[in-house]
């Protein structure tokens, strides 16, 4: 029996719907930016409001909400420190997360379009570019490599399989996560901007499903507004919650396919 196929056969085993329901889900929520890195700025009231504290109130509501559904959380960030890119989804990575969600907010440059943006959008990783394929192969030869098994024989050859096979799996996964989360706050906010796909690289090196949520427009005062009031703020980690507890029940079940079926993403 070929290597690919012993491989596939473990990863079909280790994704079955009775092994998933039998494992812990756990969860790593991403607040963007951070410390030094305030990410977008508005003028509110004559108070500067950076993204990185909205993200952070988001990313910790829920949090919250998730903790509720029995749903194990761990944040990247808990207060306003610096963050490198890489150690967020590293971290993922040692916990063994299910899922990673990178929490940020969308902003128009300065002089632009007159009709100013709102609304929520969510992302997946675009890795069909040349930059992605390359960043990812460094990612493997330089990160990944030296912690391969190395007890001897083709292992780290099998190992290497399992993780192209993990990687593949997770972008549908990944879509559906992001449909998910894109429903779910549509129905709490009404903005709906859509799925789409981008180079973010927080989410290049995850080993789990990954999403990155823009909740909003800094630079649109109802965006604005939605996410400093705590109640809307409250209705969109719940929609948030939601999603990910819908997207962890419905793992590996006939429901997650009808759910690729009709998920569109530009």
């Amino acid at each position: 029996m070929s290597r690919r196929r012993i491989a596939l056969i473990a990863l079909a085993a280790l994704t079955s719907p009775s092994a998933l329901a039998a494992q812990p889900f756990r969860v790593v929520i991403d607040p963007g930016h951070g410390g030094q890195d305030t990410g977008a700025l508005a003028d509110v009231g004559g108070i500067q409001v950076a993204e990185k504290d909205l993200t952070l109130a988001l990313a910790l509501e829920t949090q919250r909400h998730l903790k509720l559904k029995g749903i194990q959380v761990t944040l990247t960030r808990t207060t306003d420190h610096d963050v490198p890119l890489s150690a967020r989804t590293a971290l993922a990575n040692r916990l063994k997360a299910d899922l990673f969600l990178s929490i940020h907010m969308n902003s128009t440059p300065s002089g632009g379009a007159p009709i100013v943006a709102h609304g929520v959008e969510t992302y997946i990783l675009n890795n069909t570019s040349n930059e992605s394929s390359q960043r990812l192969a460094y990612l493997e030869n330089t990160a990944n490599r030296p912690n391969l098994p190395s007890a001897g024989g083709d292992t780290p050859d099998v190992a290497l399989i399992l993780k192209d096979l993990t990687l593949d799996a997770n972008l549908s996964e990944s879509k559906r996560l992001a449909c998910g989360l894109q429903h779910h706050l549509v129905l709490a906010t009404g903005g709906d901007r859509g799925v789409k796909q981008a180079l973010f690289h927080v989410l290049l090196g995850a080993d789990m499903p990954s999403a990155l949520i823009e909740a909003g427009f800094m630079s649109s005062q109802m965006d604005r507004k939605r996410v400093l009031t705590p109640l809307t703020r409250m209705k969109m980690g719940i929609a948030m919650a939601r999603a990910i507890d819908q997207f962890r029940k419905d793992r590996g079940t006939p429901r997650a396919q009808s759910q690729l079926a009709t998920c569109k993403v530009h």
